[in-house]
């Protein structure tokens, strides 16, 4: 009873920190500043060491957002000369506030125009702004830096000691995190879609529940595929793991989309055989959770079977079923070993890069744009926080920066910035009020302070990246602590605190409307146009699956879709937050985003399909696929030029009715009778593809051409256009 509870309260545990990646960071930001501040008070240091000290341990793990270990020491290896210079920099200008100043400046375009170069680039920007910070908050001199610098190096050296001493986390063991957390995610989704069988009235609850779990194993399969994309040791090796987890993903939603629409036929209260019926398939789903060890599903001999008079939507939640274990059954056992998902197939010669290499090119480029637009954009704010900081106060006009510098991070369009100024703002008053009420109680009391401020830094690291204010919370909360043990805390430096952030929020939000102003609309623009270019490569490349083999390209393609469709929801987060005060525009862009998820699980489903048939000459067969992958390509061709549109041109639809991928896609009619052949299935989700896609431009553009281009399906008349511009594909 205690280890059922335990592996319960463990599961818990990991579902919202999937691979335990936020506890990782938390105690390596705890454990490497309290290490680096025992080992330098027992060398007798002086407290500017120790805060040196402590100050690079805990910005360690606020530069290191790579998944690998072996990328984590790398950008460890890059930012401690990198951290050197710039304590050395700040520390000579520090008499001279204007050259300080200039010099921030000039680290700031540099530090953020780095971002191009992916995570490492922002790590390094991270250590040069913060080491400079450093210099400015300790007001440190040249005669000072033998001290400090021995202080950072200590901080590094603790930190890689945390980390890499004991219990090392191999890239192995990191892998195999994420993969108990896939399963521990895929566990819960059974769970709820056993229960929704037998709901009865909690139906409706029960479906949104599923679909935020639902969301939550796509998030478990996003760190899979960036860790795996981190990785890149053995090409091979990876695409089996990605093919096999991203089958049982697209298993898992297809159980869920057709348990949801066995729901939605509820059967009379008199049809005991109906009731019977779902009550055994509703066990057997919980004989799979139950019983399955990853890497090997038992199928128990005493488990009810499912009657041949069972309704249609019963039978098909079995077929869904079925393919789920057999999904669950390739994943393999988790162990140690990074290839445990069965046998390896020999390397195959890579093949020729599919039709989308100046797609992702001009892509690239485009991002590069983006981080010297915003670089310029960051720089501007941080001058004019500059100026009115030192306004506020010549001592602490810092602060105003570091909260300018804080509110890019992770952001790109207007919206994005003035989102996380907000969270910032409200984090900030909310923690010093915490901050000053918790410094007060400790009063003198050093070693009570400084656990306080370790449980502040553990908070910071902790808390989701999506409850931002959580982690400005605990950071203001955190300086208290710090102040109080520099005997410098006072109710005066915590106003001045809020102020200066309010300041410094504020000359973000002026900078990214004056300067290269990039609104949502077009940011969201650009990221359609970005998961629209990806769609049509997989496309192109499911067509060229049935000639020749394709699959790492499917693969690849699948990955560049889920990645685009993080984007694009993460662009469109102003449009959709419930605090937008503008209701129509909230809800087109929440019904865009389901609509897209709709389509993006039809071509998971589709890359699925296509990997696993056999290559054949089937003439017949492969004119249909392509004539059904042509007509979604122009589909796509034809929305990524209404989005490419200028704003001022682009049509108002109506207010449509929000509705969640998960009804939209259980609302779609069966595919007919009997079980379906696989290549049935794939031409089936090639039609809702396609469909999906007709509403999406009829949606966003309600006079499109596509609209009269309603042609049949090629699966057999198995499917109906949808009625209205403003809903998804509907039966």
């Amino acid at each position: 009873m205690v280890t059922r509870k335990t592996a319960w309260l463990w599961d818990r545990f990991t579902a919202v920190d999937p691979g335990l990646m936020r506890l990782a960071s938390a105690v390596r930001a705890v454990l490497g500043t309290a290490a680096s501040l025992t080992f330098l008070a027992v060398l007798g240091q002086s407290d500017t060491a120790l805060l040196a000290g402590g100050f690079t341990a805990m910005a360690t793990s606020l530069a290191i957002s790579d998944l690998h270990p072996r990328n984590q020491l790398i950008t460890l290896g890059l930012g401690a000369p990198l951290s050197l210079a710039a304590l050395a920099a700040g520390a000579a200008l520090t008499p001279y506030p204007v050259a300080a100043g200039i010099a921030f400046l000039l680290l700031i375009y540099g530090a953020v125009h780095a971002r191009r170069y992916g995570a490492r680039g922002q790590g390094a920007g991270i250590f040069g702004f913060m080491a400079f910070f450093l210099a400015q908050f300790t007001e440190a001199r040249v005669v000072q830096l033998p001290q400090m610098a021995a202080g950072v190096l200590v901080g590094f050296g603790s930190v890689v000691v945390v980390c890499y001493c004991p219990g090392y986390l191999t890239a192995s063991r990191v892998l195999a995190r994420l993969q108990r957390s896939f399963d521990g995610r895929l566990r819960d989704i059974l769970r709820d879609t056993a229960a929704l069988l037998s709901a009865g009235q909690d139906a409706g609850k029960l479906s949104l529940s599923l679909e935020r779990r639902l969301a939550r194993l796509h998030t478990a399969v996003l760190l899979i595929e960036d860790f795996l994309g981190e990785r890149a040791v053995d090409r091979a090796t990876d695409d089996q793991v990605l093919r096999h987890v991203s089958r049982a993903e697209v298993a898992a939603q297809r159980l869920a989309v057709l348990a949801v629409r066995a729901a939605r036929t509820p059967p009379a209260a008199d049809d005991a055989a109906e009731l019977a019926a779902r009550h055994r398939l509703a066990t057997r789903i919980l004989v799979l959770r139950h019983e399955f060890t990853p890497g090997r599903v038992t199928a128990r001999e005493d488990a009810p079977a499912i009657p041949p008079a069972a309704s249609a939507p019963l039978r098909d939640c079995l077929e869904g079923l079925d393919e789920l274990a057999a999904a669950v059954r390739l994943l393999g056992p988790r162990s140690s070993s990074p290839t445990s998902t069965g046998t390896a197939p020999p390397a195959t010669p890579r093949t020729r890069a599919f039709s989308g290499r100046r797609d992702r090119e001009a892509d690239s480029e485009g991002r590069r744009r983006g981080t010297t637009r915003q670089a310029v954009q960051v720089t501007a704010a941080s001058a004019l926080s500059v100026l009115g900081g030192h306004l506020l106060s010549p001592d602490h006009w810092y602060w105003a920066v570091v909260a300018t510098w804080v509110v890019f991070i992770n952001t790109e369009s207007t919206g994005e910035v003035l989102l996380q100024s907000v969270r910032r703002l409200v984090g900030t008053v909310v923690g010093a009020v915490f901050g000053h009420g918790l410094a007060t109680l400790a009063g003198p009391h050093g070693p009570l302070l400084l656990a306080l401020l370790l449980v502040c830094m553990f908070g910071v690291f902790y808390a989701p990246s999506s409850a931002y204010w959580v982690v400005t919370f605990f950071i203001t909360g955190g300086l208290s602590m710090l102040l109080a043990l520099l005997e410098t805390f006072s109710t005066d430096a915590l106003v001045l605190r809020v102020q200066e952030t309010a300041l410094g929020v504020f000359c973000g939000v002026l900078a990214t409307v004056v300067v290269a102003p990039l609104t949502v609309r077009r940011a969201s623009d650009e990221e359609l146009v970005r998961f629209l270019l990806v769609l049509r490569r997989l496309l192109d490349a499911t067509t060229r699956s049935l000639s020749t083999d394709t699959t790492p390209s499917l693969i690849r393609a699948t990955r560049d879709l889920d990645q685009a469709l993080a984007s694009f929801r993460k662009a469109c987060l102003p449009l959709t937050h419930p605090l937008n005060p503008q209701r129509g525009r909230r809800d087109r862009a929440r019904h865009l985003l389901d609509s897209l998820e709709a389509g993006a699980y039809h071509a998971r489903s589709l890359a699925a399909v296509a990997g696993r048939l056999p290559q054949g000459d089937d003439v017949a067969y492969t004119a249909r696929v392509t004539v059904a992958a042509g007509r979604a390509q122009e589909r796509v061709t034809h929305l990524i030029r209404l989005a490419s549109r200028q704003p001022d041109a682009a049509s108002h639809p109506a207010r449509p009715k929000v509705t969640g991928a998960l009804s939209l896609l259980s609302g779609e009619r069966r595919m007919g009778h009997g079980r379906p052949s696989p290549q049935r299935r794939l031409l089936s989700h090639l039609d809702r593809l396609d469909l999906t896609l007709i509403a999406i431009a009829q949606a966003w553009d309600p006079p499109a051409p596509a609209a009269d281009a309603t042609t049949a399906p090629s699966a057999g008349g198995e499917f109906s256009p949808p009625t209205s511009p403003g809903r998804a594909v509907t039966s």
